[in-house]
């Protein structure tokens, strides 16, 4: 678990760095790359709110079923066990 969030925290910091050279690359001024970065959802569209909602509904959802199975399959475990 540890490794999962320690490689995805790190693609989260290299991307970001990332986004900060090419925009400074661009021309752009340092503090509007900054404010861009930091705040992404300020130049989003409306259409593209809507793939981030879906996005995060469906991680929401998945997330939600997965703990519901593996809850039911460590309670029949446990039925399981007492007979």
């Amino acid at each position: 678990m540890l490794k999962i969030l320690m490689v995805t925290g790190l693609l989260a910091v290299s991307l970001i760095f990332l986004i900060i050279a090419l925009d400074l690359l661009m021309g752009t001024s340092l503090s509007e790359v900054f404010q861009k970065a930091t705040n992404p959802f300020r130049v989003m569209e409306p259409g593209e709110y809507i793939v981030v909602i879906l996005f995060t509904l469906s991680v929401v959802i998945r997330s939600y079923f997965s703990v519901l199975k593996k809850k039911n399959a460590s309670a029949s475990v446990e039925e399981d066990s007492d007979h």
